[in-house]
């Protein structure tokens, strides 16, 4: 048994245990794709207190498979004994929503993108602070026990030089948020994560394929203060499906590749450069080694921090002012291609 498992277990089995002290009722406001996850989540945590969606239908599925009640729009962000609501409905919803929730004196977990533009996911961050409440962005991979891992690594891979992720698969389309929103924001938060820095410098190219200004495939690059430089590819219209997170360090590089079994997720490798007549050269003897991990779902991690940082009042690692940072971000490509296509 690792460490890293031991300590995932140990966490686990605490924070149940506490949870089920004074458990925090949760209802979640959006049926689709990924709210039936959530839900499917909430309800093995035993915090599920109900559903609601703008197709009643679906609510009413869920309500039944879960035996929870279904709310209205008008009742779920002011019904008493709710504490918290998490929103998964559609992307330009989602500051409405948690705007809402906040008002009405829910603690929020708000699915990415917290929000369409910088102005709305400080308005919420502000929103937060006043009231008092928990503001928590649903970045997953923050919470996936590979990404753990290769924090806790971060060492061995020695002065970071750059990074490059690529989230690639076929559809599904969105048509009310582009691709860099979609996708490119799980490793956007990751590499901000990663680097503990805001960068410099932000430009994206993207192939508008679907519809004028909602790109389906976009290039972005970040360049930090440090010298650091990153790129994101996220796409919808690629034949294959690819999760891949790559990391090099000066000592080694680290691989987090999402679509392989739990043995290969995460792999470093060290050694890979040498010094030869004042060249850099690659290094055909490097050695690669798969790192050990707890075999955990990075959702229910991440639902069960939501619920332990409403009890014991603690900011969540993707909080209001993370997803904050990704959408400066974001809002930064999108401007570059603006200036790009008026020039």
């Amino acid at each position: 048994m690792t460490l890293l498992y031991f300590l995932h277990k140990v966490t686990f089995m605490k924070s149940i245990l506490k949870l089920n002290a004074v458990l925090p009722r949760v209802a979640v406001v959006g049926c689709g794709a990924w709210g039936k996850n959530l839900i499917r989540n909430f309800a093995e945590l035993g915090a599920l207190a109900g559903v609601c969606d703008s197709d009643p239908s679906k609510a009413t599925a869920l309500a039944s498979q879960y035996n929870v009640p279904v709310f209205s729009e008008e009742d779920v962000f002011s019904y008493p004994l709710l504490d918290a609501i998490v929103i998964a409905s559609l992307a330009p919803l989602h500051a409405v929503h948690a705007e809402k929730a906040m008002r009405a004196g829910k603690h929020v977990y708000v699915e990415k993108p917290m929000a369409l533009s910088v102005q709305d996911a400080k308005k919420l961050c502000i929103l937060a602070k006043d009231h008092h409440r928990i503001l928590m962005v649903g970045h997953i991979l923050n919470y996936h026990p590979a990404v753990i891992a290769l924090k806790e690594r971060l060492s061995e891979l020695g002065l970071l030089r750059h990074i490059y992720a690529n989230r690639l698969s076929l559809g599904r389309f969105r048509h009310q948020e582009s691709v860099l929103w979609d996708l490119a924001s799980h490793d956007v938060s990751l590499i901000l994560s990663l680097t503990q820095s805001m960068p410099e410098n932000v430009s994206a190219t993207w192939q508008a394929f679907l519809a004028p200004r909602k790109p389906a495939s976009a290039l972005l690059t970040m360049r930090f203060p440090s010298g650091l430089t990153a790129h994101v590819q996220a796409s919808w219209l690629s034949p294959f499906k690819e999760q891949k997170l790559v990391v090099v360090g000066e000592k080694g590089i680290a691989v987090f590749d999402d679509r392989k079994p739990w043995v290969e997720k995460l792999q470093i490798s060290k050694d890979c450069f040498v010094w030869k007549d004042e060249q850099l050269l690659a290094n055909d003897a490097f050695q690669t080694h798969s790192i050990a991990l707890p075999e955990s779902e990075p959702l229910k991690n991440e639902c069960l921090h939501f619920l332990t940082c409403i009890q014991n009042g603690e900011e969540p690692l993707t909080s209001g002012l993370e997803g904050l940072r990704v959408t400066e971000v974001l809002e930064m490509a999108e401007f570059s291609l603006q200036e790009r296509k008026s020039l």
